[in-house]
């Protein structure tokens, strides 16, 4: 059953044992979804990072990842499970290349390259930032704005890795750093280029339609 499906089964439920108005079952399905959704693809996903052993790195990543997509914006799969394989790949991904860094880096290393990524993805933000999201269209007065929350994320970001984070876990701060910067990638062209061919290559395994409109910033 698809995402949709269980929140409109829940939403009619809902509306048939309280008496909400027709009006607003769509709206009350919409939030079941997206809160069903998040719940449970994070409760797969640090499942996953905690069986393997990950469960720090695969945090540090996340919040390197969601927090900066809040204000910088990107391309989204266009189906719920598309969205968890995604998920995977940059939470997952990063959280693994920390743990099997630790031997080659070092405290410095690790503060250089957190001052430096912060640099190229300070540079990516001003560029391209804030990427447009589907069927959400950034206002031209917002632009500034999220361009600024942006820059000031990437900022307490790097403070956070720099001071709280390496003293006590290089692992996390590679993941934090990588989960930021796959996420400063999707927002350039070529980023949603990757994010749509992707979408487009599990669509034809999954056997779901995609909306064509998807690509439009790519």
């Amino acid at each position: 059953m698809k995402m949709y499906d269980l929140a409109n089964c829940i939403a009619l439920h809902l509306a048939r044992e309280t008496g909400l108005e027709r009006s607003r079952v769509d709206r009350v399905r919409f939030g079941l979804e997206l809160l069903l959704g998040e719940l449970i693809k994070f409760a797969i996903l640090l499942s996953a990072a905690a069986l393997l052993g990950w469960l720090p790195e695969t945090l540090a990543a996340m919040a390197g990842f969601s927090l900066f997509r809040l204000v910088s914006g990107g391309p989204h799969c266009e189906d719920y499970w598309r969205c968890l394989v995604f998920s995977f790949l940059v939470y997952l991904g990063p959280a693994a290349t920390g743990v099997y860094a630790v031997p080659y880096v070092t405290g410095r290393v690790s503060v250089m390259a957190v001052l430096a990524g912060v640099v190229v993805m300070a540079a990516l933000v001003v560029v391209w930032a804030p990427g447009e999201v589907y069927r959400r269209k950034i206002k031209p007065g917002e632009r500034g704005l999220f361009k600024r929350l942006s820059l000031l994320f990437l900022t307490l970001w790097a403070a956070a890795l720099i001071v709280f984070i390496a003293p006590h876990s290089i692992s996390a701060v590679t993941a934090g750093l990588l989960g930021s910067a796959a996420q400063a990638f999707t927002f350039t062209p070529p980023g949603y280029r990757a994010v749509d061919s992707f979408d487009v290559f599990l669509s034809k395994i999954i056997g779901e339609r995609r909306c064509p409109a998807h690509a439009e910033n790519a």
